[in-house]
């Protein structure tokens, strides 16, 4: 997964400086890392989620555990 996101950030990295193929090596640079910093802060929002959803996985199970081994007249309806 983290793969297919530098790849897909990297291919449009490279589609933009095609178009910009006027602009001087500095300020290709600036924008090269500029995309990368900007990659490096998707990456680690995702890596949060990513923790977040393994840390709350133990309770989910938990109550599904608990919730299948209820009577059937104590389960909660849904309508």
């Amino acid at each position: 997964m983290i793969g297919a996101a530098v790849g897909a950030a990297f291919s449009l990295l490279i589609k933009r400086e095609e178009k910009q193929d006027r602009l001087s090596l500095p300020m290709k640079l600036k924008q090269w890392r500029q995309s990368v910093e900007e990659m490096a802060e998707d990456m680690e929002f995702i890596m949060e989620k990513i923790k977040d959803i393994a840390e709350k996985t133990p309770e989910v199970i938990e109550f599904i555990k608990e919730a299948y081994s209820w009577k059937e007249d104590d389960r909660p309806r849904i309508k």
